[in-house]
């Protein structure tokens, strides 16, 4: 299908000082692809959905990481799965639970992230054979990761940080959509849907190594954004050396305030459209989504210090299937944003890396589908 690639390789530079993020405030992974799934046939009891999602320079069929300027050659590198369970409590009532385990890589450094999706669905007009449907959906979603890193150097406001490791990155959202599907003809399906939500995003410890003169410290910076550094080898000045440092400061001396650059709440509102088409046993479906974003404190301060925020993101995505017995479809999907991976990622947006997320990114998806039993 097809990958787009961040010029600084993707956001793990974000991920790294990815640290943490505003949350897309946004929509979850796959949103594009929503449609509202009649009673019978597709949506009849269980279901079940597996997909296997990459991006690599095999993928990238249009050498889009190229054109986007010189990175590592792993830069971005993706792979990962999805696994979705659906069940249907009754005519009006069904629930979902999905699961992403997600593996980046860049340079020498590979992040991997968990993301997670609850979600519960209202189908009011819920009548065997309709040819419009509207679901009401309520879902609760997040991403967590034990730590992300990023070993070559990263700029943040004037200071070079080294090393870079973040513990405990995760987001956590609350989203309500409504979601309408309509026939328009006897193979084709059009669908719209609007929705919006909150979004909490929040780190532990910030771990770096930073320079001052001639010497090299590892700090620590916690919650209070204290910063605490020790001396990470001996070091020459004037004409001695010195064995040993620590000092204790205020990170805002290295332009980082923990609560309002990394930690903090945001709004989100998304809508968007899809067009799906069917003939025998071969479907396909093309879908558009648009999020807008309301954050406090952190685009703010991004934009005291210089840096554009990204307040809006695009998506389009594309899935081909393939129905090779009843019940059991086969698919592949494509994905493309228009700002690197902000909103299926919340966290991996903040101080640190809002001006590195202003790149296309995309991955693609081989999966199953089991339904109707």
């Amino acid at each position: 299908m097809f990958e787009f690639r961040s010029r600084h390789g993707f956001a793990v530079a974000a991920v790294a000082f990815g640290l943490a993020a505003s949350d897309l405030a946004q929509a979850a992974s796959e949103d594009v692809f929503l449609r509202a799934e009649p009673t019978t046939g597709e949506f009849t009891g269980f279901r079940a959905e597996a997909s296997y999602d990459a991006v690599n320079d095999t993928l990238d069929i249009f050498n889009l990481r190229t054109r986007q300027g010189p990175a590592p050659d792993n830069a971005g590198d993706y792979r990962g799965g999805r696994f979705m369970l659906g069940y249907k409590f009754s005519h009006t009532w069904s629930g979902a639970a999905t699961y992403w385990r997600r593996n980046i890589d860049y340079g020498q450094d590979t992040n991997s992230i968990d993301s997670w999706q609850l979600a519960l669905h209202y189908d009011p007009l819920a009548e065997p054979g309709a040819r419009d449907r509207l679901i009401f959906r309520l879902s609760l979603w997040g991403d967590r990761s034990g730590a992300v890193s990023k070993t070559s150097p990263t700029q943040v406001r004037g200071t070079t940080f080294n090393q870079l490791r973040v513990d405990d990155p995760n987001d956590i959202q609350v989203q309500a959509d409504m979601i309408f599907s309509g026939q328009a003809t006897e193979r084709s399906t059009l669908t719209g849907f609007i929705g919006g939500g909150f979004s909490r995003v929040s780190v532990g410890d910030v771990h770096a190594q930073v320079r001052r003169g001639n010497c090299n410290f590892n700090i620590n910076i916690n919650s209070d954004n204290i910063a605490s550094g020790s001396l990470a080898a001996p070091c020459r000045i004037g004409g001695s050396v010195l064995q040993e440092a620590s000092f204790s400061a205020n990170a805002s001396q290295f332009g980082l305030d923990v609560n309002k650059d990394l930690n903090y709440t945001a709004a989100f509102a998304t809508i968007g459209a899809s067009w799906r088409w069917k003939y025998e046993r071969f479907s396909t479906q093309l879908g558009y989504q648009f999020q807008y974003l309301f954050r406090n404190n952190i685009d703010d301060r991004l934009s005291n210090f210089g840096v554009s925020p990204i307040k809006s993101n695009h998506t389009l995505g594309l899935e081909l299937s393939y129905n090779v017995v009843k019940n059991v479809e086969l698919f592949v999907r494509g994905q493309a944003f228009r700002y690197n991976f902000v909103g299926t990622i919340p966290f991996l947006y903040n101080a640190a890396t809002a001006g590195r997320l202003d790149r296309y990114y995309g991955y693609a998806s081989f999966g199953v589908r089991f339904s109707g039993f």
